[in-house]
């Protein structure tokens, strides 16, 4: 039997402050069975490893290893894990015991600083996936297909801008137009940049004049209505995702910003009419499952209605 395995066990159970009594409670099992592992007689059945391992606050492997460092639960230990590894898995396995504690109601406040370390952590790994990626499917698209470049481009545009970005973004699409000024592409990031920094009005100039030009590109109508909602145009809002719809009836996010606006305003009638189209297109386009969360949202103005009643 492993000498350092009976050693560990005696000496993490005191640096938790537990008797054997209270550790074979917990494992269901006799104080003396804990005894004799704890003098290198028996060992305990296989299955139990883990939740010894739990209650000392380390993984498996460290109980046989020489002279393990304590931690004060096995959260904390597999946040040390994370730490050194940065791995999507060793975060996964952390945010589960974790989230396993919180519904047990046993996190202290140094776990809750840990539990928002872990996130904090990720979600910094993740902005930083993010990036890569978009920039990853941009170069993959730009010579071979040029509207799903811009339309990552503007995904790139709006999660910069949700970092701080925006008005960067603003001054680079300037100077993208000013070098490429009859590339429709660039134009609309251009008019991408402005919503997404909040530049309402110049986004609302820019647009118009875009549509002026480029009259039958349904990108700029999406934009339009959009800016339109957030300058409270709403008549002309509907007006252009309708346009919208009408050049480029396969995307159905104007569809969604009629419904949401519809509801904004309280016109639940209309808002219900907007969900239940989209439910009509969705399951026209074989998307039947997909149709299920416009049937809710429809729903849901259904019963608001019968409130105003």
């Amino acid at each position: 039997m492993n000498e350092n395995f009976s050693k560990n066990l005696r000496k993490l159970r005191l640096e938790k402050k537990l008797t054997q009594e209270q550790v074979a409670e917990k494992l269901g099992v006799s104080a003396q069975a804990v005894s004799r592992w704890e003098t290198n007689v028996t060992s305990p059945d296989i299955m139990l490893l883990p939740e010894i391992a739990r209650i000392y606050g380390v993984l498996v492997d460290d109980l046989f290893k020489e002279s393990p460092q304590g931690y004060s639960n096995l959260a904390d230990r597999l946040l040390a894990v994370y730490e050194d590894t940065y791995k999507h898995e060793d975060f996964m396995t952390a945010y589960l015991e974790f989230e396993r504690m919180e519904k047990e109601g046993i996190l202290t406040a140094e776990d809750y600083r840990g539990y928002g370390w872990l996130h904090m952590r990720m979600s910094q790994i993740c902005k930083n996936k993010t990036m890569e990626y978009y920039r990853r499917s941009m170069e993959l698209s730009k010579e071979n297909d040029t509207e799903f470049y811009y339309l990552m481009k503007g995904c790139m545009i709006s999660f910069r801008a949700e970092l701080g970005e925006g008005r960067k973004c603003v001054e680079e699409q300037l100077q993208a137009v000013k070098d490429e000024p009859e590339n429709v592409g660039e134009l609309v990031s251009l008019v991408c940049a402005y919503y997404w920094a909040k530049q309402y009005e110049e986004c609302y100039k820019v647009v118009k004049d875009a549509i002026a030009k480029y009259p039958e590109d349904p990108r700029f109508y999406g934009l339009a209505g959009d800016v339109c909602e957030e300058l409270e145009k709403y008549d002309e809002a509907f007006l252009y995702w309708e346009k919208h719809m009408e050049l480029q009836s396969r995307w159905l996010e104007s569809l969604v910003s009629i419904a949401f606006c519809r509801e904004k305003l309280g016109e639940y009638d209309k808002a219900y009419e907007a969900w239940m189209r989209l439910v009509d297109m969705m399951i026209e386009k074989g998307s039947d499952v997909s149709a299920n969360w416009p049937r809710e949202q429809a729903k849901r103005c259904k019963e608001k209605l019968g409130k105003q009643e």
